[in-house]
């Protein structure tokens, strides 16, 4: 299990649990960042928001919120 922060670019994962804030939460569910999903990290540059496709969406995320969404790494997908 790590944060969504330490995917590199290409990687596959399942989110496993998303922390945060209530407000944060609704947020992110809402647009499909929920528990079981399967996410592949399209961008993780430094300076700029992670850049994600989870559920044929992409979505850029706060670099800062990553680190409430924990993941498991996939091998495969």
């Amino acid at each position: 299990m790590v944060k969504l922060s330490d995917l590199k670019a290409g990687e596959n994962g399942r989110v496993l649990s998303v922390g945060g804030e209530a407000d944060f939460q609704r947020r992110v569910t809402a647009v499909g960042v929920t528990p079981g999903g399967r996410l592949t990290v399209i961008q993780n540059e430094k300076k700029y928001p992670l850049l994600i496709n989870i559920r044929n969406t992409a979505l850029a995320i706060n670099r800062r919120d990553c680190e409430n969404i924990m993941v498991e790494v996939s091998t495969n997908e």
